[in-house]
């Protein structure tokens, strides 16, 4: 770049008098520095905006889940007088009368997805036992044969019906019948079990 005459005279004369220093502070002094610092300043503030409302479109939306991992669940059954005093509104079973007694306890936290569900699990009983679940859990469950709602044979072999908490349901062996047999809660579908009848 060819710098004009009156700047290279000027340079000179400056460099005599050994101010070279002050040249080049004078020249910096210009309008360049200027625009390019209004240009930074605009650049950021572009870079502001766009990331403010990339962020706000990721931030999670109260009552909004999106995930491939949800399952949608149905509608929770209405508790009845028998279920809110703490009973089970299916057929009352007299404990007494069975000397094999087997307890699967529905777990603490089980309604979260994902927690384990019954314990023990998968669990076992002989056919002359009196299964009984127990609810350790916050909130309502219950033991419904089957592998989920849209099971064509769900509840037919047996059904707790709605065990509140700190409440419990039991269902005799002998109509459960021999083998293994899946069961769910119909308040949370995805919680599974197995129980074998030997």
């Amino acid at each position: 770049m060819k710098l004009p005459s009156f700047w290279l005279n000027k340079i000179i004369k400056e460099i005599n008098r050994g101010d070279l220093i002050q040249v080049v502070v004078n020249m910096a002094t210009d309008n360049t520095d200027k625009i390019a610092f209004c240009l930074l300043m605009g650049m950021a503030l572009i870079t502001g905006i766009i990331a403010y409302y990339l962020f706000t479109a990721a931030i999670p939306k109260a009552g909004i889940v999106d995930s491939i991992y949800r399952q949608e669940l149905p509608p929770a059954p209405v508790a009845t007088a028998t279920d809110a005093a703490g009973g089970s509104s299916s057929e009352a079973v007299d404990e007494s009368a069975f000397a094999n007694k087997v307890e699967v306890k529905i777990l603490k936290g089980s309604s979260t997805q994902g927690n384990p569900a019954y314990g023990p699990d998968p669990a076992s009983a002989p056919s002359d036992a009196l299964v009984t679940w127990v609810n350790d859990d916050t909130v309502p469950h219950t033991a419904t044969s089957g592998t989920g709602p849209e099971d064509q044979e769900s509840a037919k072999l047996f059904d707790t019906s709605i065990i509140m908490p700190a409440a419990k349901a039991s269902v005799p062996a002998e109509k459960m019948g021999p083998g293994e047999h899946d069961y769910y809660c119909t308040v949370h579908p995805f919680m599974k079990g197995k129980i074998t009848i030997t």
